[in-house]
This record gives structure tokens, sequence and C-alpha cells, in this order.
């Protein structure tokens, strides 16, 4: 991704690489993708175009710093624009069905290491297998 290369505007599919800016000059660099809200997902990058972050970048272009109030930001430096592909509604639902899967194989590890924790001042802790994977489905 180039700074300003041929695509200088923010839009729709655009892939865009920014610093989040907080009250105490701390830096976050974040990359996003611009989507429709049905296609959004936030964990792997997919950005609403109706969020207020999502709002505030489009019509921007590389290079610019834009002010930005929310929570404890302040401001979003954009570093680079270029052009996405179009995302489909399917490889979005793939991806969330992907981090969903991950997120309930952590809960049961976090059982898994609770129900085997010496002297917990629970007790015994029996965890539900079946449960647990049926949810995981």
């Amino acid at each position: 991704m180039e700074p300003n290369g041929k695509f200088p505007h923010i839009s729709l599919h655009c892939r865009v690489l920014v610093e989040l800016v907080d009250t105490s000059a701390a830096v976050e660099r974040r990359e996003f993708t611009i989507v429709p809200a049905k296609q959004a997902d936030f964990k792997s990058g997919l950005l609403d175009e109706n969020t207020p972050l999502g709002r505030a970048l489009q019509g921007h272009s590389a290079g610019e710093t834009i002010p930005y109030q929310a929570g404890d930001l302040i401001e979003v430096r954009i570093l680079a624009v270029a052009p996405g592909e179009s995302t489909s509604s399917e490889a979005a639902e793939e991806r969330r069905a992907d981090v969903q899967k991950a997120e309930a194989q952590s809960e049961i590890t976090n059982q898994m290491i609770f129900s085997t924790a010496s002297g917990s001042k629970w007790g015994d802790y029996d965890v539900d297998m079946d449960k647990l994977l049926k949810d995981d489905k």
C-alpha cells in the first residue's frame, strides 16, 4: 500500500492504513477495508462504512490528519490508501465463523485450565465438554 498512490480518496472497499492517536499521544496503527454494514467484521479489519470512524475517513486522502473524538482518541492520521477488492457476504460470513470457532476453542481451553487448577477455591469443577463442543459448532 503506497501513500496516496493512484487511489487518493477513501471510499467504499478501500484499504486504509491509519494511526489512531489518543490524548496521551499514544499511537495505534490499524489497517481497515471500508465495507457495507452487512460485511463488516471489525476483528477481521472490515470497517463498516456507517460507523463514526468509517464516516470520518471517507473522502479523505493519505497524508491527512483528521480530528476524531471517540473515547480517548483525538485524531486519525491517514498513512496510506489503496483500492480494495469487493468483499462478498459469503467471505465475511466465513471470517465471522472462523472468529467464533477460535473464541469457542479459547473458552474450552480456559475451562480446562480452570478445572485442573489445584487448590481452586471452587473445589471440584467438571467441564461439560458435550455442551462446549455443541456450542463450538
